[in-house]
């Protein structure tokens, strides 16, 4: 089959961006009617427009990263378009050219191994702040603070909604580098046991605590707090952006299982990136950026809540502020691109520019929602 006729039908449905598509046999096809070019999209092969028939979001990522898919331009004007991808009118030619696209796929005998890496402190130091290294959304009060200032503001607004006494013990499921826990620990005493199950950033956190003399406050655990959650209880429990690894069949259950960790009176802290409405994640993300991740709806958490007894207090969403925290993020990424990609290879800066700016576009696009929730347990 030609698949070119079938890549112009496709293309000519976009609306309201001026862009070009360059296909393996030469033709240069030119859609949309806007006064500057945005992106030029080019496909390497055939193989390349099957994927992207048969696979979706999977095999457009990949594609990406291979280097079969480039794009000249505006990325995020083409990650915008993609959203309009579902609204697309079948046709006989479409749904002929999606089948043969797909058992092509399965006749392969190249198998589609999953991208495998440790990523290590090194790159995080290129990309997150430098003071608290928090790999979350940051709290812009004025939207014009450093990324430094907005990460502090972040770990000052959590304490304040926490409102708990000086040595109050902590429960920091998801501690990342240490960020939270460093700074709670040192302005209020607060007893924090911090959970991780990266070896990077443990090994990163122990030697923190080492430096800054933080060990009597803060005891660390390399444990995954799905199947190990302490048995004791805590005036509050904080999780700043992990209940996305929880899942979706888990999400109840593992609610309940906090609330019974916090004493009459505590207080649970989450700060997520969530959806508007539920919705399964994307093969390739699921593949290459958030094994077994589930981003819950604002529906799911609060039913969650509720259910385990807990009293909602605040809920807030500061999809604005995650926005500006990875518009920040990319800027750093991509004026490092030469020492990422010296570091491990050009795949793994296209699998972070691809995620980080498909994440930015997502939010701006009201597809996923930064919330911040503040649950107590009653007296």
């Amino acid at each position: 089959m030609n698949y070119a006729p079938v890549v112009d039908e496709i293309f000519s449905q976009i609306r309201g961006v001026n862009f070009a598509v360059h296909l393996w046999d030469g033709k240069k096809l030119k859609y949309g009617t806007g006064p500057e070019k945005d992106f030029t999209l080019i496909l390497e092969d055939e193989h390349t427009a099957k994927r992207l028939l048969s696979q979706g979001a999977l095999g457009f990522g990949e594609s990406y990263m291979d280097g079969r898919l480039r794009l000249e331009g505006d990325l995020e004007a083409y990650l915008k378009l993609r959203h309009q991808f579902k609204a697309i009118k079948p046709s006989v030619r479409l749904a002929t050219a999606s089948f043969l696209a797909s058992r092509s796929m399965l006749k392969e005998t190249k198998d589609q191994i999953s991208y495998h890496y440790d990523i290590g402190n090194d790159f995080f130091k290129l990309i997150l702040d430098h003071k608290t290294m928090s790999y979350s959304c940051g709290r812009y009060l004025t939207g014009k603070e450093s990324l430094d200032s907005s990460q502090q503001n972040k770990i000052q607004m959590v304490c304040d909604w926490l409102n708990v006494p000086l040595g109050a013990k902590i429960l920091d499921l998801g501690c990342g580098w240490g960020g939270f826990a460093t700074f709670a620990a040192k302005k209020y005493q607060w007893q924090i046991t911090s959970y991780t199950l990266s070896q990077q950033q443990f090994a990163y956190c122990k030697k923190r605590l080492a430096a800054e003399s933080l060990s009597k406050y803060i005891k660390l655990q390399y444990r995954d707090m799905l199947l190990d959650l302490p048995k004791q209880q805590f005036d509050a429990i904080v999780m700043l952006e992990s209940i996305e690894h929880v899942g979706k069949a888990r999400l109840e259950s593992f609610v309940k299982q906090l609330y019974e960790r916090l004493r009459p009176g505590g207080v649970l802290y989450i700060q997520t990136t969530g959806r508007y409405q539920p919705k399964p994640p994307d093969a390739w993300t699921l593949k290459y950026v958030f094994p077994g991740g589930y981003l819950p709806s604002q529906q799911q958490l609060v039913s969650a809540a509720s259910a385990a007894g807990f009293q909602l207090r605040k809920f807030v969403d500061d999809t604005p502020d995650y926005i500006l925290t990875l518009t920040e993020w990319i800027r750093r990424l991509e004026s490092n691109r030469r020492v990422i990609e010296d570091m491990f290879d050009p795949t793994v800066y296209r699998l972070w520019e691809l995620w980080m700016h498909g994440a930015k576009v997502a939010f701006e696009v009201h597809s996923m929602g930064l919330f911040r929730i503040e649950l107590r347990k009653p007296e």
